[in-house]
């Protein structure tokens, strides 16, 4: 468990100041960022509780998996959906 310390509340106050000063696009990017902050520490503490033979396992899994010629039309399908989706959007 995390404690709180003085630094810590410090650090709290200059982000509240910062996102209160920026546009509304800059603060969605921010935000973005610390959920890729979260997500790598979640992804850390999953490794280590996992071990990486656990994930090499199940990697290879996945490798068996999308090594079909199903798997990649498939893929292929989802991807040229999205890029389509993409074209529509912009």
């Amino acid at each position: 468990m995390h404690t709180v310390t003085h630094t810590d509340k410090e650090n709290e106050k200059t982000l509240i100041n910062i996102v209160r000063s920026l546009p509304s696009n800059r603060v969605e990017q921010l935000v973005d960022f610390a959920r890729f902050l979260e997500a790598q520490i979640l992804s850390e503490e999953l490794v280590s509780e996992e071990g990486l033979s656990a994930i090499d396992a199940e990697n290879a899994q996945w490798d068996t998996l999308l090594e079909t010629d199903e798997s990649q039309d498939l893929l292929d399908k989802l991807a040229g959906e999205a890029l389509a989706e993409l074209k529509g959007a912009a």
